[in-house]
Formats: structure tokens, sequence, C-alpha cells
């Protein structure tokens, strides 16, 4: 792939990108991305078969940024459980699409049970097992309690913190010193529960 041909490649992903996260999948065409692009129909076909293969390549992309994002967080500071969780949750409260309501939606109604597992598959190498990792090196360390004893197992364990942190689908952007706040919150009650230490 050329120079021209990967810019206008990722032209078209970037530009589809918004458009289905604005107006869904059903209300946007190839012509309509096409057009946003400044290409024509043709051209845009030279590079992807139809609308849904865009759409794939779309949640593809977007899910594999976040994947290269929470290991290089998970890279750096892995080392302390505790702030690495709480760099991770960050992470994902600030960069996490907002539209997540609309895609979720699109996924269900509009692709088939094949790409829907692929998304799945897509979603669990991006978010669920990199998280569950950081759970599992603690566990290793002992820096965790032993799952036989708590049940704090790593999967089950990243998908509780996932749930906390979709559990705020809004429709903006959330501001920094909220995020902040919210990471430290869902980070203490992972590690540490909202009840007080026993003596």
């Amino acid at each position: 792939m050329d120079q021209n041909t990967s810019h206008t490649h990722q032209k078209i992903i970037k530009v589809a990108h918004e458009l289905f996260m604005d107006l869904g999948y059903r209300a946007v065409s190839t012509r309509r991305i096409a057009e946003a692009c400044g290409i024509t129909q043709p051209t845009l076909y030279h590079h992807f078969a139809n609308k849904k293969a865009i759409y794939l390549e779309v949640l593809r992309t977007e899910l594999f940024e976040m994947q290269n994002a929470l290991n290089r967080i998970i890279k750096r500071f892995g080392h302390d459980i505790e702030e690495c969780i709480f760099q991770v949750a960050y992470y994902i409260l600030l960069n996490k699409p907002s539209s997540m309501g609309q895609m979720f939606h699109d996924i269900e109604k509009e692709l088939s049970q094949e790409h829907q597992a692929l998304i799945q598959k897509w979603w669990l190498e991006s978010y669920q097992d990199p998280i569950a990792s950081i759970f599992e090196k603690g566990i290793n360390e002992k820096n965790l309690r032993n799952p036989t004893e708590f049940g704090s197992f790593p999967v089950p364990s990243a998908y509780l913190l996932l749930s906390l942190l979709s559990s705020k689908n809004t429709d903006y952007k959330m501001k920094e010193n909220m995020a902040k706040e919210q990471a430290r919150f869902y980070t203490n009650v992972i590690l540490y529960g909202l009840s007080p230490s026993k003596k």
C-alpha cells in the first residue's frame, strides 16, 4: 500500500467513524462517506468492498487502538497494581466512545452473528485481556488475595471493573478531574471494597 493509498484508507476510516457515531449505521451510505472524504464512490470501493466492511474496520481500529494504549499503560505502571488499575480506569473513562449505546445498537441490529462474534473477540483482546493480566500478575505476585480464598479470579475481576467503567455511558466527553475521581473510586472499590477493614 503506497503512501497516498494508505492516507486515503485512513481518511475513510476516520470520516466514517465520525459519521457512524453521529448518525448510526443505517443512516450512513457509502455515497455520504465518499462525499465527506472528497473522493468518488469507485475510489472508496477500491479500499472497501461495502459499508459493512468499512464499519467493521472502524470498530477494529478503535478497539485495537485501545488495546495498544492499555498495554502501554500496563507496561509502564505494572509494578504497582493500584496505580496500574487507576491509570487504566482513568484512560478508559477519558477515551471510551461517547456513542457506546449507538454502537451496541448497530452491532446487534445491523451485523450478522458471525460479525458479532468477531467483534466480541476483538473486544476481549482489547479490553478484557489486558485488564485481566493486571489481576493475574497481582495474584501471582501475592499482592492480591488468592482466588480460591476470595473468588477474585482475573477475568471476573476485569469484567467487574469494565462494568463499573461502562456505567457512565454519557454523550459527552468526561472532564479530566471527574475522570480522575471516578477512576480512583473504582480502583478503591475493586481493591478494598466499601466496608471498613476488620481488625
